[in-house]
C-alpha cells in the first residue's frame, strides 16, 4: 500500500501505548497492536508520522479516532481499542483509497508520477468532506436561515482562503435552492440576499432569485427578478427563456 494513500481519516491502526501491559508507560512503542491495514512490520516512527499526516488532512486531533484527552500525554492514550466509530470507519477509508489507488493503476497512459488519492484529496482540512451547500442547506432544513447563515459566517472565518469550502457565489446560491425547494421559501430568499451582499453584480444571482419565487407562485417578482438578471447579462440565456415563459419580452 502506498504511505500517502493510508486512510482517509484518522488512525486506522493502532499503536501499542500504555495501554498494554508490557509497554506501560511508553510511547512510541517498540512494536504495533492491533494492527489491520498497515503492515505489521511497518516502522512504529513511521506510523506515527502517517497519523500525523492523517490528523492534518482532517484537521483534528488524536482523540477523534483514540480513546483519550486533549493535553494528556501519549502515553496514556487508549491506541489499541477499537470502541470509536470513528476509528473503525477509518479503516473502511483506508481499504478504500488502497482500492481506488489499484484501479487508478490500471488507467492506460497514466501520467509521471501517476495521479494518487490520498486523505486529503477529498477531507482538506475537515473531518466530513462535503460541500458548503451542503452544510449550510442542512442547517436552514433543520431549522432556519438564521442558523444557517451563521453557519456560513462561522466557516468562512475559519477556513475562508483554504481548501476546506468553496465560498464563491454558487455554494450559497446552490443552499438557496435547495432550502427553496425543501418548501422553506422565505429561509431561502434570507439565504441568497446574503450572497447577494457578497455578489451584487451577479446575474446568475437573481435567476436563482426568480427560481425560488416561482416556487412560490410569485410570477412578479420573478419575472422582475429575471429581467434584472438580464439587464446585468443580456447573454443570459436562462433568464431570457425563464421570461419567455412567463409570456414576457426579455
Amino acid at each position: 500500500m502506498r504511505a500517502n494513500v493510508a486512510g482517509f481519516a484518522l488512525v486506522a491502526l493502532v499503536l501499542a501505548p500504555a495501554a498494554v501491559k508490557a509497554q506501560a508507560g511508553k510511547f512510541p512503542p517498540d512494536s504495533l497492536v492491533n494492527v489491520q491495514v498497515i503492515p505489521k512490520n511497518t516502522s512504529p516512527i513511521q506510523v506515527i508520522g502517517q497519523m500525523r499526516n492523517f490528523a492534518s488532512a482532517l484537521g483534528v486531533r488524536c482523540q477523534y479516532c483514540h480513546i483519550g484527552e486533549e493535553g494528556q500525554p501519549l502515553d496514556r492514550f487508549d491506541f489499541v481499542s477499537d470502541d470509536k466509530r470513528t476509528k473503525v470507519i477509518a479503516r473502511q477509508m483506508m481499504r478504500m483509497a488502497a482500492d481506488i489507488n489499484r484501479r487508478l493503476d490500471t488507467l492506460p497512459q497514466r501520467m509521471t508520477p501517476p495521479l494518487a488519492v490520498g486523505c486529503n484529496t477529498c477531507h482538506r482540512g475537515i473531518s466530513r468532506p462535503v460541500p458548503l451547500e451542503t452544510v449550510v442547506s442542512e442547517a436552514a432544513i433543520a431549522v432556519n436561515a438564521d442558523s444557517a447563515l451563521r453557519t456560513y459566517r462561522s466557516l468562512r472565518q475559519r477556513y475562508f482562503g483554504r481548501a476546506a469550502y468553496d465560498f464563491g457565489e454558487p455554494s450559497l446560491n446552490t443552499a438557496a435552492f435547495r432550502t427553496g425547494r425543501a418548501n422553506k421559501v422565505d429561509d431561502a430568499l434570507a439565504i441568497l440576499k446574503a450572497n447577494e451582499e457578497l455578489f451584487p453584480n451577479s446575474s446568475n444571482m437573481y435567476v436563482i432569485r426568480g427560481n425560488i419565487l416561482l416556487m412560490k407562485a410569485d410570477s412578479a417578482g420573478a419575472a422582475a427578478a429575471f429581467r434584472r438578471a438580464v439587464q446585468l447579462d443580456s447573454l443570459n440565456g436562462e433568464a431570457r427563456g425563464r421570461l419567455r415563459d412567463l409570456g414576457q419580452r426579455p
